[in-house]
């Protein structure tokens, strides 16, 4: 068969008006209607696959290809592009009539030629062999018809691509013993569909969770989420809620992964800050006393809060109606017993002191209890009654 392609565009002028066809031939739109022309086919007629191969063996035609694939514009890589010619899987193709081609190889005078925009004009498909092929991220067909062995090649779009990546956040510090949130969102980065994603959030040890977003499930000191169909370039947002007692660093490495895409992590952190918070209870016993007898006054110190309080000081100061006789661990001076100084009251850690009184005159008498810390700003002053009769 012979192949001919004729410019519509330049036809068209040339009837109307011939004066203008040389600048009328930067027109890109081509009909061929017989293949197998001799003068303009790329190589020889093909039989077989193996024909095709050879066509990407020979190296007269290397130069050939690259120079048809350069004109064309083409922005994959030559050395896929050979290498899928010899190796590939090669289908039977037909390209039917009417088809438009992106474009189609072809010669004058012996130089290789791309012809852009090429429409199919004979009467029946062309029989053709096939080949798909991977290149710079993206997906080609190279099609070459059997009569002529021209060639084009059809870009059908980007290679499947999963991609996950995570981000974490949380404030930089809470209070310990209340809740903080930390929230983490998932992006995918890839061009398709994320059919299931896994997200994993390990939980420092000491903190407890008290709430999840979108299912989250708790087990082994970690939250997993599971996503489904996450979008490709989407984006979504899943958060927890826990507690921790103890001050300090509270570090997260959360990871998303799935079948397609290894384990992705990011990095957070927290700081919880403790507070000292300073209980005082005293009590009397027993209450009423008679005159010459004694009552014990029993006195707590307690650090309630989450953090160390120093320097904590207790003055007693008794009654008129009672003066006082004793006390293991105070020093007595008049009415007034003051506590040994404690340097530091951990969290949680209660100190008791004992004071013995004797009741000395009749009345309601009203004894004095003063604690001063260096977190206290200013000292807690509380008052025990005790009757004297």
């Amino acid at each position: 068969m012979v192949m001919k392609f004729r410019n519509s565009a330049l036809f068209a002028l040339a009837l109307c008006l011939p004066l203008f066809f040389s600048t009328a031939v930067h027109a890109e739109h081509h009909r061929a209607t017989l293949l197998g022309n001799p003068v303009t086919r790329f190589a020889p007629t093909m039989y077989s696959p193996e024909d095709l191969r050879a066509r990407f063996r020979d190296p007269k035609l290397h130069n050939d290809f690259i120079s048809v694939l350069k004109q064309w514009g083409w922005a994959g890589n030559y050395d896929d592009f050979f290498a899928a010619g010899l190796a590939n899987e090669i289908v039977e193709w037909q390209i039917p009539v009417g088809d438009t081609m992106p474009f189609m190889s072809t010669r004058d005078d012996g130089k290789p030629l791309c012809l852009r925009n090429v429409t199919w004009a004979g009467k029946e498909p062309i029989h053709a062999y096939a080949f798909v092929f991977h290149s710079n991220g993206r997906i080609y067909r190279c099609i070459t018809p059997k009569p002529c062995s021209n060639f084009f090649v059809v870009d059908l779009g980007a290679e499947p691509k999963s991609g996950l990546a995570i981000d974490c956040s949380v404030t930089d510090k809470i209070v310990a013993g209340r809740t903080v949130e930390i929230c983490l969102n998932v992006h995918n980065t890839g061009n398709i569909t994320e059919p299931s994603a896994t997200v994993t959030l390990p939980i420092p040890s000491d903190a407890i969770v008290t709430a999840t977003t979108d299912g989250g499930v708790v087990a082994n000191n970690s939250v997993t989420w599971t996503i489904e169909n996450l979008p490709a370039n989407a984006s979504k947002q899943i958060c927890t809620v826990l507690k921790t007692q103890k001050p300090g660093a509270l570090n997260f490495n959360p990871t998303a992964s799935s079948a397609t895409v290894p384990a992705v992590q990011s990095a957070c952190s927290t700081e919880a800050i403790g507070i000292p918070a300073i209980l005082l209870e005293k009590s009397d016993d027993p209450d009423p006393v008679a005159i010459g007898d004694t009552t014990t006054y029993t006195v707590k110190v307690t650090n309630q809060g989450t953090a160390d309080d120093s320097n904590v000081l207790l003055v007693v100061t008794i009654a008129p109606e009672l003066e006082p006789v004793s006390s293991a661990e105070g020093k007595i001076e008049g009415r007034v017993v003051t506590l040994p100084l404690i340097p530091k009251l951990a969290p949680k850690e209660v100190v008791t002191y004992k004071i013995v009184a004797k009741g000395v005159s009749a009345g309601d008498g009203h004894t004095l209890f003063t604690l001063s810390s260096d977190v206290l700003k200013s000292p807690i002053n509380a008052e025990e009654s005790t009757t004297v009769y």
